[in-house]
């Protein structure tokens, strides 16, 4: 990347994902220097604008009135992705837009579209595919050391962070907002890893439930995934309610051995030469994947490099997420693509 030119960014929501986000450009020193502050609530633009020194706006259509930024992060509600990230694109502003693209397929046509009308960088934000430890473990599949993948299981259960599900107005609790429930929106964080590992995604079967008070989408989904590759993996994530037990966040099992990620941030390998696994590679955590992240998208915009995944990559997450949903309805497998 050339470190000798600054991307100008400005942040549209600046609640508490735009701050993580700030966090890691500011941990990988990113050359990326924050010029505007983009919220309808003006205690949120002035809190990120005082952080970073931008001009605060109360929406994207005020701030390109005066144009001080090349790029704009989109951090906002789903139902909000389409609209907002369409006056972005059709501004010929880069974009990196929050995951998921949207939470319909039609939405995520039209947004698609605009972006390739506008020509300029446009990345979905899943940051797990900058993740360290799914990295490491698509090495080490990639080296064959467990032999052959025979099945997976990729498992997030979480509590309910207020910065994220409190507040006056948590719209992560109501499902017109987020378009469902921990399927659509975290879960996707440990889908993409299993695509990464394993391909694509062909059916899956599930079963939701609302273990969570107050939540309109499911707040637990345990589903199974059946991969082209005819593997079976599951996929279990839940928004709890109490204390849970340490546990994998992700298990791969080979013929040969198994992989784990723990939630300490290693990698290990089972192979029966060390009872308590072998550590693999250096500590990572999951944050670290935001950092990733940043370089891949200043390095889009300022060296014209492709980044790690296409926009459209990200409609698989998007895809296993409906089918899920149709499958509750039905109680049978339902198809992911087509």
């Amino acid at each position: 990347m050339d470190a000798s030119v600054t991307l100008t960014l400005g942040v549209v929501g600046c609640g508490a994902i735009a701050h993580w986000h700030l966090d890691a450009i500011d941990r990988a020193g990113a050359p990326i220097r924050v010029t505007a502050a983009i919220d309808p609530d003006r205690a949120n633009a002035i809190r990120l604008a005082e952080r970073t020194g931008a001009a605060s706006y109360a929406s994207l259509t005020d701030a390109l009135v005066d144009r001080a930024f090349d790029a704009v992060l989109i951090a906002v509600p789903h139902h909000l992705h389409e609209a907002i990230a369409c006056e972005a694109l059709a501004a010929g502003v880069h974009v990196l837009l929050e995951k998921p693209l949207a939470p319909t397929l039609d939405a995520c046509d039209r947004i698609l579209a605009a972006a390739r009308a506008a020509g300029t960088v446009f990345m979905v934000a899943e940051n797990a595919q900058y993740w360290p430890e799914v990295q490491t473990v698509a090495d080490l599949l990639a080296d064959g050391v467990i032999g052959d993948v025979v099945t997976a299981r990729a498992a997030t259960f979480f509590p309910a962070i207020d910065e994220f599900y409190g507040g006056d107005q948590p719209w992560r609790l109501d499902r017109a907002a987020a378009g469902g429930g921990v399927a659509i929106d975290t879960g996707s964080h440990w889908l993409r890893p299993l695509r990464v590992w394993l391909g694509e995604v062909a059916e899956v079967v599930a079963a939701l439930g609302h273990p969570y008070p107050g939540m309109e989408g499911e707040s637990l989904c345990r589903a199974l995934l059946r991969f082209e590759s005819g593997v079976v993996a599951s996929f279990d994530a839940m928004l709890t309610t109490g204390a849970i037990a340490p546990q994998p966040l992700f298990t791969v099992t080979g013929s040969t051995g198994e992989i784990t990620v723990e939630g300490s941030g290693w990698v290990k390998l089972w192979d029966g030469s060390e009872f308590k696994g072998t550590k693999v590679g250096d500590r990572g955590g999951y944050l670290a994947s935001y950092e990733g992240e940043w370089l891949d998208f200043a390095a889009a915009v300022v060296n014209g490099q492709a980044p790690a995944a296409t926009a459209e990559y990200a409609l698989g997450e998007l895809r296993c997420a409906l089918a899920m949903y149709r499958s509750a309805e039905t109680q049978h497998w339902e198809r992911v693509w087509g």
